[in-house]
Protein backbone atom coordinates (compact mmCIF):
# COMPACT_ATOMS: atom_id res chain seq x y z
CA UNK A 1 0.00 0.00 0.00
CA UNK A 2 1.19 3.18 -0.83
CA UNK A 3 2.25 5.97 1.38
CA UNK A 4 -0.56 8.29 2.14
CA UNK A 5 -0.74 12.07 2.16
CA UNK A 6 0.65 13.55 5.08
CA UNK A 7 -1.87 16.10 5.31
CA UNK A 8 -4.60 13.76 3.63
CA UNK A 9 -7.94 14.39 6.29
CA UNK A 10 -7.53 10.32 6.75
CA UNK A 11 -4.22 10.63 7.72
CA UNK A 12 -4.82 13.29 10.28
CA UNK A 13 -7.80 11.75 11.12
CA UNK A 14 -6.52 8.53 11.80
CA UNK A 15 -2.98 10.30 13.91
CA UNK A 16 -5.38 12.37 15.86
CA UNK A 17 -7.40 9.65 17.01
CA UNK A 18 -4.47 7.43 17.95
CA UNK A 19 -2.36 9.93 19.72
CA UNK A 20 -5.30 11.35 21.48
CA UNK A 21 -6.57 8.05 22.97
CA UNK A 22 -2.88 6.96 23.88
CA UNK A 23 -2.69 9.96 25.57
CA UNK A 24 -6.23 9.39 27.46
CA UNK A 25 -5.44 5.70 28.16
CA UNK A 26 -2.84 6.94 30.28
CA UNK A 27 -3.96 9.39 32.09
CA UNK A 28 -6.69 7.37 33.44
CA UNK A 29 -6.53 5.36 36.27
CA UNK A 30 -5.29 1.55 35.41
CA UNK A 31 -8.71 -0.42 36.26
CA UNK A 32 -10.48 1.81 33.98
CA UNK A 33 -8.15 1.97 31.50
CA UNK A 34 -8.03 -2.17 30.86
CA UNK A 35 -11.71 -2.05 30.90
CA UNK A 36 -11.72 0.30 28.15
CA UNK A 37 -9.26 -1.86 26.12
CA UNK A 38 -11.17 -4.91 27.28
CA UNK A 39 -15.00 -3.06 26.02
CA UNK A 40 -13.29 -2.20 23.11
CA UNK A 41 -11.99 -5.76 21.75
CA UNK A 42 -15.55 -6.95 22.89
CA UNK A 43 -17.20 -4.64 20.38
CA UNK A 44 -14.55 -5.18 17.94
CA UNK A 45 -15.05 -8.95 18.31
CA UNK A 46 -19.05 -8.66 18.04
CA UNK A 47 -18.80 -5.43 15.20
CA UNK A 48 -16.04 -6.44 13.14
CA UNK A 49 -16.89 -9.14 11.31
CA UNK A 50 -14.21 -9.96 8.66
CA UNK A 51 -11.42 -10.22 11.15
CA UNK A 52 -14.02 -11.80 13.75
CA UNK A 53 -13.81 -14.65 10.75
CA UNK A 54 -10.62 -14.64 9.96
CA UNK A 55 -9.65 -15.24 14.08
CA UNK A 56 -11.80 -17.87 14.09
CA UNK A 57 -11.01 -19.59 10.86
CA UNK A 58 -6.81 -19.41 11.56
CA UNK A 59 -7.99 -21.04 15.13
CA UNK A 60 -10.20 -23.97 14.03
CA UNK A 61 -7.19 -24.70 11.49
CA UNK A 62 -4.27 -24.41 13.82
CA UNK A 63 -6.11 -26.63 16.72
CA UNK A 64 -8.72 -29.28 14.76
CA UNK A 65 -9.01 -30.85 18.11
CA UNK A 66 -10.76 -27.38 19.47
CA UNK A 67 -15.02 -28.00 19.50
CA UNK A 68 -16.73 -24.92 18.04
CA UNK A 69 -17.28 -23.38 21.13
CA UNK A 70 -13.87 -23.71 22.49
CA UNK A 71 -12.77 -22.13 19.17
CA UNK A 72 -15.38 -19.36 19.75
CA UNK A 73 -14.26 -18.46 23.25
CA UNK A 74 -10.74 -18.27 22.68
CA UNK A 75 -11.17 -15.99 19.53
CA UNK A 76 -13.11 -13.50 21.91
CA UNK A 77 -9.96 -14.03 23.84
CA UNK A 78 -7.74 -12.80 20.99
CA UNK A 79 -10.10 -9.71 21.02
CA UNK A 80 -9.70 -9.09 24.24
CA UNK A 81 -5.79 -9.45 24.63
CA UNK A 82 -5.47 -7.09 21.80
CA UNK A 83 -7.69 -3.93 23.68
CA UNK A 84 -5.83 -4.87 26.37
CA UNK A 85 -1.94 -5.12 24.81
CA UNK A 86 -3.71 -1.48 23.01
CA UNK A 87 -3.57 -0.41 26.38
CA UNK A 88 -0.56 -1.41 27.88
CA UNK A 89 1.64 0.42 24.72
CA UNK A 90 -0.42 3.20 25.66
CA UNK A 91 0.73 3.61 29.02
CA UNK A 92 4.02 1.44 28.90
CA UNK A 93 5.89 5.38 29.50
CA UNK A 94 5.65 4.10 33.44
CA UNK A 95 8.25 1.05 32.38
CA UNK A 96 10.94 4.30 32.33
CA UNK A 97 10.54 4.87 36.43
CA UNK A 98 12.47 2.53 38.13
CA UNK A 99 9.21 0.77 40.14
CA UNK A 100 7.77 0.25 36.66
CA UNK A 101 10.43 -2.72 35.72
CA UNK A 102 8.84 -4.23 39.02
CA UNK A 103 6.18 -5.90 37.34
CA UNK A 104 8.19 -7.60 34.43
CA UNK A 105 8.70 -11.14 35.28
CA UNK A 106 12.29 -12.24 33.22
CA UNK A 107 12.69 -15.49 31.86
CA UNK A 108 15.83 -17.10 29.64
CA UNK A 109 17.64 -13.63 30.30
CA UNK A 110 20.62 -16.14 31.03
CA UNK A 111 20.66 -17.35 27.64
CA UNK A 112 20.83 -13.53 26.25
CA UNK A 113 23.64 -12.29 27.94
CA UNK A 114 25.81 -15.67 26.90
CA UNK A 115 25.13 -15.27 23.50
CA UNK A 116 25.74 -11.59 23.70
CA UNK A 117 28.96 -12.25 25.42
CA UNK A 118 30.23 -14.49 22.49
CA UNK A 119 30.80 -11.29 20.90
CA UNK A 120 29.14 -12.20 17.13
CA UNK A 121 26.22 -10.66 17.50
CA UNK A 122 22.84 -11.54 18.69
CA UNK A 123 19.10 -11.66 15.91
CA UNK A 124 16.16 -11.82 18.40
CA UNK A 125 13.30 -13.68 16.34
CA UNK A 126 9.78 -12.38 17.59
CA UNK A 127 6.61 -11.96 16.20
CA UNK A 128 3.41 -9.61 16.85
CA UNK A 129 2.32 -11.59 20.22
CA UNK A 130 1.03 -10.05 23.29
CA UNK A 131 2.08 -6.30 23.19
CA UNK A 132 4.94 -6.60 21.15
CA UNK A 133 5.64 -3.28 20.86
CA UNK A 134 6.50 -3.30 24.51
CA UNK A 135 9.46 -5.93 24.03
CA UNK A 136 12.35 -3.45 22.72
CA UNK A 137 11.76 -1.13 25.45
CA UNK A 138 12.14 -3.93 28.61
CA UNK A 139 15.21 -5.18 26.48
CA UNK A 140 16.65 -1.35 26.31
CA UNK A 141 15.98 -1.23 30.26
CA UNK A 142 17.37 -4.55 31.56
CA UNK A 143 19.83 -5.28 28.79
CA UNK A 144 21.29 -3.06 26.16
CA UNK A 145 19.18 -1.14 23.19
CA UNK A 146 18.44 -3.23 20.14
CA UNK A 147 18.10 -2.28 16.85
CA UNK A 148 14.39 -3.07 15.19
CA UNK A 149 13.95 -4.08 11.96
CA UNK A 150 10.52 -1.85 11.01
CA UNK A 151 8.39 -1.35 7.29
CA UNK A 152 7.36 2.34 7.47
CA UNK A 153 3.58 2.79 8.40
CA UNK A 154 1.87 3.89 5.46
CA UNK A 155 0.43 7.03 7.81
CA UNK A 156 3.36 9.31 8.33
CA UNK A 157 2.36 10.73 11.63
CA UNK A 158 1.64 7.16 12.94
CA UNK A 159 4.82 5.86 12.00
CA UNK A 160 6.80 9.02 13.39
CA UNK A 161 4.72 8.73 16.40
CA UNK A 162 5.37 5.10 16.73
CA UNK A 163 9.10 5.80 15.86
CA UNK A 164 9.07 7.73 19.20
CA UNK A 165 7.86 4.54 20.88
CA UNK A 166 10.14 2.55 19.81
CA UNK A 167 12.94 4.85 20.10
CA UNK A 168 12.92 4.68 23.86
CA UNK A 169 15.47 3.64 25.97
CA UNK A 170 18.04 4.52 22.96
CA UNK A 171 16.92 2.40 21.05
CA UNK A 172 17.33 2.20 17.13
CA UNK A 173 15.23 1.60 13.83
CA UNK A 174 16.55 -0.14 10.97
CA UNK A 175 14.07 0.52 7.93
CA UNK A 176 13.94 -2.44 5.68
CA UNK A 177 15.18 0.02 2.51
CA UNK A 178 18.41 0.58 4.44
CA UNK A 179 19.02 -3.03 3.51
CA UNK A 180 21.23 -6.29 4.53
CA UNK A 181 24.42 -4.31 4.94
CA UNK A 182 23.15 -2.39 7.40
CA UNK A 183 22.01 -5.26 9.45
CA UNK A 184 25.01 -6.99 9.49
CA UNK A 185 27.07 -4.46 10.25
CA UNK A 186 25.30 -4.10 13.89
CA UNK A 187 25.84 -7.67 14.12
CA UNK A 188 29.56 -7.95 13.23
CA UNK A 189 30.00 -5.35 15.75
CA UNK A 190 28.40 -7.19 18.09
CA UNK A 191 25.40 -5.63 18.62
CA UNK A 192 21.70 -7.17 18.83
CA UNK A 193 18.74 -6.82 16.41
CA UNK A 194 14.88 -7.53 16.58
CA UNK A 195 12.72 -8.97 13.62
CA UNK A 196 9.34 -9.62 13.64
CA UNK A 197 9.09 -13.38 10.98
CA UNK A 198 5.32 -14.18 11.69
CA UNK A 199 3.42 -12.44 9.14
CA UNK A 200 2.30 -13.36 5.23
CA UNK A 201 4.74 -12.68 2.93
CA UNK A 202 4.40 -12.13 -1.11
CA UNK A 203 5.54 -16.09 -2.20
CA UNK A 204 7.83 -14.53 -4.61
CA UNK A 205 9.63 -13.31 -1.82
CA UNK A 206 9.42 -15.53 0.88
CA UNK A 207 9.84 -19.30 1.29
CA UNK A 208 6.45 -21.65 2.19
CA UNK A 209 7.43 -23.36 5.12
CA UNK A 210 5.22 -24.78 8.17
CA UNK A 211 2.90 -23.16 11.09
CA UNK A 212 0.66 -24.75 12.29
CA UNK A 213 1.16 -27.63 10.32
CA UNK A 214 -0.03 -25.74 7.25
CA UNK A 215 1.91 -24.22 4.26
CA UNK A 216 3.01 -20.89 5.54
CA UNK A 217 4.66 -18.35 3.07
CA UNK A 218 7.83 -16.78 5.32
CA UNK A 219 10.34 -14.04 5.02
CA UNK A 220 13.61 -15.70 4.70
CA UNK A 221 15.62 -12.64 5.86
CA UNK A 222 16.03 -13.65 9.28
CA UNK A 223 17.69 -17.05 7.92
CA UNK A 224 19.87 -15.29 5.31
CA UNK A 225 21.19 -12.10 8.42
CA UNK A 226 22.09 -15.59 10.80
CA UNK A 227 23.96 -17.22 8.00
CA UNK A 228 25.83 -14.39 6.76
CA UNK A 229 26.77 -13.14 10.23
CA UNK A 230 27.05 -15.85 12.48
CA UNK A 231 25.09 -14.43 14.66
CA UNK A 232 23.37 -16.26 17.76
CA UNK A 233 19.45 -16.66 16.60
CA UNK A 234 16.93 -16.57 20.09
CA UNK A 235 13.29 -16.46 20.00
CA UNK A 236 11.64 -13.56 22.23
CA UNK A 237 8.34 -12.81 23.13
CA UNK A 238 6.87 -10.86 25.85
CA UNK A 239 3.76 -11.91 27.71
CA UNK A 240 0.94 -10.59 29.23
CA UNK A 241 0.08 -12.25 32.86
CA UNK A 242 -2.39 -11.63 35.20
CA UNK A 243 -2.80 -7.99 36.48
CA UNK A 244 -2.81 -4.72 35.13
CA UNK A 245 0.23 -3.57 34.03
CA UNK A 246 2.10 -6.89 35.04
CA UNK A 247 4.42 -9.05 32.12
CA UNK A 248 7.05 -12.29 31.36
CA UNK A 249 9.41 -11.59 28.80
CA UNK A 250 10.57 -14.74 27.81
CA UNK A 251 13.88 -15.60 25.51
CA UNK A 252 13.63 -19.12 24.11
CA UNK A 253 16.26 -21.86 23.60
CA UNK A 254 19.04 -20.62 20.81
CA UNK A 255 18.19 -21.77 17.39
CA UNK A 256 20.91 -24.05 15.93
CA UNK A 257 21.17 -23.26 12.30
CA UNK A 258 21.22 -26.33 9.61
CA UNK A 259 24.33 -25.36 6.82
CA UNK A 260 25.02 -27.58 3.76
CA UNK A 261 26.56 -26.20 0.32
CA UNK A 262 23.25 -24.95 -1.01
CA UNK A 263 22.31 -21.47 0.29
CA UNK A 264 18.36 -21.52 -0.81
CA UNK A 265 18.30 -25.34 1.06
CA UNK A 266 19.34 -23.23 3.96
CA UNK A 267 17.30 -20.50 3.72
CA UNK A 268 14.42 -22.61 3.95
CA UNK A 269 15.47 -25.19 6.23
CA UNK A 270 16.41 -22.46 8.93
CA UNK A 271 13.49 -20.29 8.18
CA UNK A 272 11.53 -23.30 9.05
CA UNK A 273 13.38 -23.68 12.22
CA UNK A 274 13.19 -19.93 13.04
CA UNK A 275 9.21 -20.05 12.46
CA UNK A 276 8.91 -23.43 14.58
CA UNK A 277 10.45 -21.78 17.73
CA UNK A 278 7.81 -19.08 17.21
CA UNK A 279 5.04 -21.61 16.87
CA UNK A 280 6.38 -23.39 20.29
CA UNK A 281 5.69 -19.85 22.34
CA UNK A 282 2.36 -19.28 20.60
CA UNK A 283 1.11 -22.84 21.25
CA UNK A 284 1.77 -22.19 24.83
CA UNK A 285 -0.40 -18.97 25.43
CA UNK A 286 -2.11 -18.60 21.84
CA UNK A 287 -5.01 -16.08 23.05
CA UNK A 288 -2.19 -13.52 23.15
CA UNK A 289 -0.88 -13.76 19.12
CA UNK A 290 -2.36 -11.78 16.06
CA UNK A 291 -4.73 -14.42 14.32
CA UNK A 292 -6.67 -11.92 12.77
CA UNK A 293 -3.94 -11.42 10.47
CA UNK A 294 -4.41 -13.67 6.86
CA UNK A 295 -0.93 -15.71 7.85
CA UNK A 296 -2.04 -18.92 5.32
CA UNK A 297 -2.79 -17.05 2.07
CA UNK A 298 -0.14 -18.83 -0.26
CA UNK A 299 -1.56 -21.79 -2.27
CA UNK A 300 1.92 -22.98 -3.09
CA UNK A 301 2.73 -26.63 -0.88
CA UNK A 302 5.48 -26.57 1.32
CA UNK A 303 8.86 -26.06 -0.28
CA UNK A 304 10.83 -29.42 -1.76
CA UNK A 305 13.88 -28.27 -0.25
CA UNK A 306 12.50 -29.27 3.35
CA UNK A 307 13.83 -32.04 4.88
CA UNK A 308 11.87 -34.49 7.35
CA UNK A 309 13.64 -33.76 10.03
CA UNK A 310 12.77 -29.66 10.21
CA UNK A 311 9.43 -30.63 9.11
CA UNK A 312 8.85 -32.83 12.10
CA UNK A 313 9.99 -29.43 14.45
CA UNK A 314 6.04 -28.43 14.44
Amino acid sequence: MAERSAWSPVALGEAGLVVGLGALLACLPARLAYALGEGAGALAYRWDRRHREVAQENLAQAFPEMRPIEVERLARAVFSTLGRSAVDVARSGRLLRTSGMDAVILEGFERLISARDRGRGVLLIAAHFGPWEILPLVAALRYEPIHLVARPLDNPWLDAYLATLRRRGENHIIRKQEGLQTILRVLRDGGTVGMLIDQHIREQDGVVVPFFGRPASTVPAAALVALRSGAAVLPAAILREAGPGRYRVRIGEEVTLTRSKDLKTDLVENTARFTAAMEAMIRQRPEQWFWVHRRWKTHHPLDPRLTLNVQRLT
